[in-house]
């Protein structure tokens, strides 16, 4: 964060990882697994009670830094506000997607796979031809 801002920004060590293995965190506005460097950010202590704490990815805590630059809001709740206009635009649960929509990228999403896994077919088959024509008789 920028100096000046009375924002705590911690690594991963102050966002709750103990224990033996490695728990992924999910990012508190667009829900994603954060798998390495996680944000942990506190409110200020001037900010109307309660204060929260927010787990962020890097995309969802560049856009909060680009919203609190856009903004000359200097009150303590900056923050708050901030982390509320890019939660509007970046949440999974800001914009309901029609079932048909959702099903169409469902699909969309299945026949990438499929398409990988048969360009894959295709050069393993290619490969074991090649070996085979390549082995003398």
């Amino acid at each position: 964060m920028l100096p000046g801002n009375d924002v705590t920004v911690a690594t991963r060590g102050d966002a709750g990882q103990r224990g033996r293995w490695y728990k992924p965190i999910r990012c508190s506005i667009c829900t994603n697994l954060i798998w390495f460097h996680p944000i942990a950010l506190k409110e200020a202590v001037g900010v109307p009670e309660p204060r929260h704490e927010w787990v962020l990815c890097k995309p969802c805590h560049e856009a909060l830094l680009v919203e609190m630059r856009r903004y000359s809001i200097r009150s303590p709740a900056r923050l708050r506000i901030a982390l509320g206009l890019v939660a509007a635009e970046r949440s999974p649960k800001a914009y309901t997607i029609s079932t048909h929509m959702r099903e169409q990228r469902d699909f969309q999403r299945e026949f990438a796979w499929v398409m990988r896994l048969l360009v894959f077919f295709a050069l393993w088959h290619l490969v074991i031809l090649v070996i085979l024509l390549a082995v003398p008789k």
